[in-house]
């Protein structure tokens, strides 16, 4: 064998080596269609069995083997077609076959030169999941893109050069493309007002002491509106001395959680009636403006002020007029004030002002008599005009105080003194002021303890009969002997128990100690107990009323409970509810006050009362006043005709008595008969009920 027969072998072997171990799988195939090379990775992409190729078959029996095995495409009768055409029509070309195991191939055909033809197989199944994958990932990253709402960016740190998605645009109101995309953009976009907050949150970012830059900010739109927006950012490249060049992140419009944010924070600081500022918001400016004056010097003042007849106007046209009342009153109170001023509202029909600059004394006290004289005139409501008053208590700083409660509370206890000595006036705070307030206070605790150690008292009132002069009843009312102050009015003392929340218990006490006094009577004789409005508040009034009733051991149909028109005009159809069920009870209601109130008429239809009381100041004019006749007359016609008993109070003259017995009223109580005594001095008069005679006059009867 001589030297070139050996190399030529193994160059062969050489050549034998390289195609087992490429990649690829390779076929060649001559003119004549017989596959003369195949490699082992060709057999093994195509699943061709070793013998078949040692046999040296043509192409057509190897496509036919894979038609058997059912694996051959149409794409492989191109190659058919350049066999048939003896090579002439064929040019290369590439295509892919997925095969049933899933695989895909990538199969070229290079055309020989002297006919024939050359397949490469390449297995691009990995490639292709990896395609797909990416396809879905950018398909999904569109979709967000386009469905949300955040605007995307990517920048360049090093040129400012940058890419923003069409949503960054659209936001604003840009369409892509309209203004450069790059950092000096956005810096010219920003709010003047925010731009110092958001480059000092880049800045931290950018320097790496921050992990990720996240800025709220106004944006200019192309509309001139401004917009906030929420910009959240990361750096993802820094070059090799840590500096930032590459800086992506996402912002998204924020502007209707702001302005939800902002009406949020509005409405805890401004009262939603009037949209006046409220009382922490009062407070707030006040002890602003105390620690400028203590710092600069100056002087500021603060108005409580208190509307005059505005619970008659509530009560009497329902809370749509007490409401618009209020707006009204609010206007006009700003509309007199000057622009450093301040006034909010603080609860109900309770005002204050903060008198920004008080240097001149007079200042205050003028501003309060504008304020009255504004309030006061008539306002328009429908048909009708409504008119209320105003009182207003002024305390300056600091001579009368350099905190904010207690500037407050002594305007407060000014105001306390303009209503007691008048109202729809103003007092300034003086020093004898705090001694009373601290006298009042020392008699509220007094109250409290009296209430508690049950050293109240009862004095009763009888009520007797017109016609007969029988003794049918007591009212009671509550007295306090204090052990220094001696009898305290019933005046002192049941207007602070009703500021103080002590109504409530005190008038459980006055109803539990009225109701066993009377279960001990000889005779069944009625006793009357009045309700405050507080007391009609509670739900459960009726049962708290039973309980009371089963305590004691007092028949329901003994007990009868005065109430005036106002506790039902408030909310009819909840008093109503709760005199119903009071009826049912067996116990007897009473009009207290009849014909002082505005709508009587109405509550005497909608409600059965038991009986109805005229009250004092028609009775006592009954001899002078032919219009206070008219009416007495009136009440007794309307309740003869509705089948409620009648009562007089206040009856103090014969001539009234005589009037009263003439025009039949049924009963009558006052001072002629007798004063509200301790039930102590009506123990013979209960004995004996059948002739009324008052204690200590033996010898005369009101019959």
């Amino acid at each position: 064998m001589n030297s070139g027969t050996v190399a030529l072998r193994e160059k062969a072997k050489l050549l034998d080596t390289v195609l087992d171990t490429m990649d690829q799988g390779l076929m060649m195939i001559d003119a004549a269609g017989v596959v003369q090379v195949c490699n082992a990775r060709a057999l093994a992409l195509l699943d061709l069995p070793p013998d078949l190729m040692r046999s040296r078959p043509t192409f057509e029996a190897v496509r036919q083997y894979q038609i058997a095995r059912g694996e051959f495409g149409k794409a492989s009768e191109t190659l058919q077609r350049w066999v048939a055409a003896g090579g002439l029509e064929c040019r290369a070309h590439t295509y892919e076959r997925e095969r049933p195991d899933g695989t895909v191939l990538e199969i070229r055909t290079v055309p020989l030169p002297d006919g024939g033809a050359v397949r490469t197989f390449t297995d691009i199944t990995a490639r292709k999941r990896a395609e797909e994958t990416l396809q879905v990932s950018e398909t999904r990253l569109a979709l967000a893109q386009d469905a949300g709402s955040d605007g995307l960016w990517d920048c360049d740190l090093t040129t400012g050069e940058a890419w923003s998605s069409d949503r960054w645009w659209g936001v604003l109101g840009y369409e892509p493309g309209e203004l450069a995309s790059h950092a000096r953009t956005w810096r010219a976009l920003l709010h003047p007002e925010d731009a110092g907050a958001a480059e000092r949150a880049l800045i931290e970012h950018l320097s790496g002491r921050a992990p990720t830059y996240m800025s709220e900010h106004r944006m200019r739109r192309k509309d001139g509106s401004w917009a906030w927006m929420m910009t959240r950012g990361k750096v993802v490249a820094r070059a090799a001395d840590g500096r930032a060049v590459r800086f992506i992140g996402t912002q998204i419009d924020i502007s209707a959680r702001k302005a939800a944010e902002g009406q949020v924070a509005h409405m805890a600081r401004h009262d939603g009636l009037t949209d006046l500022p409220n009382r922490a918001l009062f407070y707030e400016r006040l002890e602003i403006r105390l620690a400028d004056l203590h710092l600069n010097g100056g002087t500021c003042a603060v108005l409580c002020l208190d509307l005059d007849r505005f619970k008659a106007v509530n009560d009497s046209l329902g809370h749509a007029a007490g409401d618009f009342l209020l707006r009204a009153v609010a206007h006009r109170i700003r509309a007199v004030l000057r622009a450093d001023d301040m006034v909010a509202r603080f609860s109900g029909d309770e005002f204050a002002v903060l008198v920004a600059d008080a240097d001149d004394p007079a200042r205050a006290e003028a501003l309060a008599a504008r304020l009255i004289a504004a309030v006061q005139a008539p306002i328009p409501f429908g048909k009708r005009r409504l008119k209320v008053g105003l009182s207003v208590g002024i305390a300056r700083a600091p001579g009368h105080g350099c905190d904010s409660e207690t500037l407050v509370r002594r305007a407060d206890l000014a105001l306390y003194r303009a209503k007691t000595e008048g109202r729809n006036t103003h007092r300034v705070f003086e020093p004898a002021m705090d001694a009373a307030e601290a006298a009042r206070r020392d008699l509220e605790r007094d109250l409290r303890q009296a209430i508690e150690g049950d050293e109240l008292i009862l004095h009763y009132q009888p009520q007797v009969s017109t016609a007969t002069g029988r003794l049918l009843g007591f009212e009671a009312l509550v007295r306090w002997e204090h052990p220094t102050r001696g009898l305290v009015p019933p005046n002192a003392f049941i207007p602070l128990a009703e500021e103080s929340g002590l109504i409530l218990p005190l008038g459980e006490w006055v109803l539990r100690a009225a109701c066993r006094e009377a279960a001990l009577w000889a005779h069944p004789l009625k006793v009357a107990v009045n309700l405050s409005p507080r007391q009609f508040q509670q739900a459960d009034l009726p049962e708290r009323v039973l309980a009371i009733l089963t305590e004691t051991g007092l028949a329901p149909t003994r007990l009868e409970l005065e109430i005036t028109e106002t506790l039902i005009i408030n909310d009819m159809a909840r008093a109503l509810g709760i005199l119903r069920r009071l009826k049912a009870f067996g116990v007897s209601i009473a009009m207290d006050d009849f014909g002082t109130g505005y709508s009587s008429l109405a509550t005497l239809q909608a409600f059965p009362f038991d009986k109805i009381k005229i009250d004092r100041s028609f009775v006592g004019h009954v001899e002078v006043s032919p219009q206070a006749a008219v009416i007495v007359r009136a009440v007794l016609g309307l309740g003869r005709s509705l089948g409620m008993s009648v009562v007089a109070e206040g009856v103090e003259t014969e001539a009234q008595m005589r009037f009263l017995a003439a025009e039949a009223c049924d009963e009558v109580q006052g001072y002629l008969i007798s004063r509200p005594q301790p039930i102590e001095r009506f123990a013979a008069q209960i004995d004996a009920p059948e002739t009324f005679v008052p204690p200590g006059r033996p010898d005369s009867a009101v019959a």
